[in-house]
């Protein structure tokens, strides 16, 4: 029973462990999903940057045509937004990247948190075997108790019977001897 005890003990022992591990993976979660909603609104505002610079672009592209004599202001316009915009998409790849990495990360953690949480399943069914043991090593030991105090009962009561069986001979065995020696006395007296 001790050492199904030990066992139990240590159960709970990995149990605490698990929790604390699996607190720990929850936090780590949290963190990641903050990230990647940090990240969706950097590619949102990215987006936003991409659209309004198309529109200047194209707000661009509109003017050179209706002031010709502005032209070169205007194709530096458009190189301008041009660079920006491609810096915006550079931006919005890198952005695309992180958020993914962010999800790829997150979906481990997330693998991870479950197994530790089926970890935990077994460890759990493991003490609720454990402690069904002891309850039967209990009830066999207690079992074993009765049947220990039936037989030393039925013991006494034998040892009980055995005495008085004995005296029942030995007062049987003594009138037997009286009988013996008043026939003997009588067969004396009839030689006589």
């Amino acid at each position: 029973i001790r050492a199904l005890q030990d066992e139990m003990r240590q159960a709970d022992e990995n149990i605490s462990k698990l929790n604390k591990e699996r607190k720990n993976q929850e936090e780590q979660n949290k963190k990641l999903t903050e990230d990647l909603q940090a990240a969706e609104e950097q590619n949102l505002a990215a987006n936003k940057l991409k659209a309004k610079l198309m529109q200047s672009l194209e707000d661009s592209e509109q003017t050179m045509e209706r002031e010709k004599r502005n032209r070169a202001d205007m194709d530096k316009n458009k190189r301008k937004a041009e660079g920006e915009l491609k810096i915006a998409q550079e931006t919005l790849e890198e952005l695309n990247k992180s958020k993914s990495d962010a999800e790829n990360a997150l979906r481990r953690k997330e693998t991870e948190l479950h197994n530790l949480g089926m970890k935990l399943e077994d460890e759990q069914a493991a003490v609720a075997k454990l402690q069904k043991g002891i309850q039967q090593d209990e009830a066999r030991v207690k079992d074993l108790h009765d049947q220990l105090a039936d037989e030393k009962d039925a013991r006494q009561r034998a040892d009980r019977s055995r005495a008085d069986q004995q005296a029942e001979y030995d007062e049987l065995t003594e009138q037997l001897e009286d009988q013996a020696r008043a026939t003997a006395a009588q067969i004396e007296l009839g030689k006589k």
